[in-house]
């Protein structure tokens, strides 16, 4: 990994999150023209979209153990909150009905894995739409919702005002939380944004029953899309510390205590508008287009959804 005069004040990762193998088995894999590393922080705000043709983020390497993409430099905590703070809203030219059957699909899969009883928890929960969905199929006694927008909170109270719930603004679900008390959890594009998402999983982990499920949706760096883009994939963005593939999640699960039974590409839907223009923005092309959203259709857009099961106790003695 080659020297920078802009690295000493970001973090320095010397292990792969996924699987823990060191940084010496690691190729680099995709980088920006400028890196990242070779740009000042104070000048990262401008480039924090991933749907944009002027593209900056920091190096990804490839861990030859389990196939992740993750930056052995990348920003501390503090940096990261400063740059989500200058971050805009990517997804609020999305109507709400086309938000609301993206969830739907995510519920559903969950769902048919789920016994549907006992406690539910989400982290990343948003406005509540895929809670929603899934407290509708199933017969929870209790919502764990995290959510760090405060914003958000008084739609959540009130969305979910006829259901025993709980709201609370951190991402780590808290020491206290009554363990392990849930059947059932989410992860729904929060793993691609964690320096440590081995311990995050794990600390999940702790609320969930023996036999527990949980979904997390993630980027898929094995997707046709993002062998098609390149570094112009969009994920590729200063967000995402890592990125993974069905085999590198699959690692992370298994490494904490999970076996995964279930892989799918996701499925999401958008105005067929907002997927051109996207389109032609990461591919530099001139936007001549009317505003107009056009009819909502299903697409895959080079992201994964994955179910993993807790394992029992007898089941982590004997490996």
């Amino acid at each position: 990994m080659s020297a920078s005069v802009n690295q000493a004040p970001y973090l320095i990762r010397t292990t792969c999150p996924c699987c823990g193998v060191g940084l010496g088995s690691a190729k680099a894999a995709v980088a920006s023209d400028p890196r990242a590393e070779d740009v000042p922080f104070e000048d990262h705000s401008s480039f924090v979209s991933g749907y944009s043709p002027r593209r900056v983020f920091f190096t990804y390497y490839r861990c030859a153990s389990c196939d992740a993409l993750y930056c052995p430099v990348f920003y501390t905590e503090k940096q990261l909150g400063a740059l989500y703070r200058r971050q805009a809203e990517n997804m609020s030219e999305v109507p709400l009905p086309a938000r609301e059957r993206t969830q739907l699909g995510y519920a559903k899969l969950l769902m048919q894995h789920s016994r549907g009883r006992g406690g539910f928890i989400e982290v990343g929960a948003d406005i509540g739409l895929f809670a929603e969905q899934c407290a509708m199929i199933g017969q929870f006694d209790h919502l764990w919702l995290y959510e760090p927008n405060e914003g958000v909170h008084g739609q959540l109270d009130a969305r979910f005002r006829n259901r025993p719930h709980t709201v609370r603004s951190e991402m780590w679900p808290r020491t206290d939380h009554p363990r392990p008390s849930c059947s059932t959890g989410a992860l729904i594009h929060v793993l691609d944004h964690l320096l440590n998402p081995a311990a995050f999983v794990t600390r999940i982990a702790d609320t969930l029953e023996e036999g527990g499920v949980i979904l997390a949706v993630t980027h898929d760096t094995g997707s046709l899309l993002a062998r098609l883009l390149g570094r112009r994939f969009p994920p590729f963005a200063l967000q995402h510390p890592q990125l993974y593939s069905p085999a590198s999640l699959t690692r992370l699960f298994e490494r904490t205590g999970f076996e995964v039974t279930r892989i799918a590409p996701a499925v999401n839907y958008f105005p067929l508008m907002y997927l051109v223009r996207a389109g032609m923005t990461v591919l530099g092309l001139p936007l001549f287009l009317p505003r107009g959203l056009g009819p909502t259709i299903p697409v895959r857009l080079g992201n994964m959804a994955v179910v993993a099961r807790k394992r029992s106790l007898s089941s982590l003695s004997t490996q």
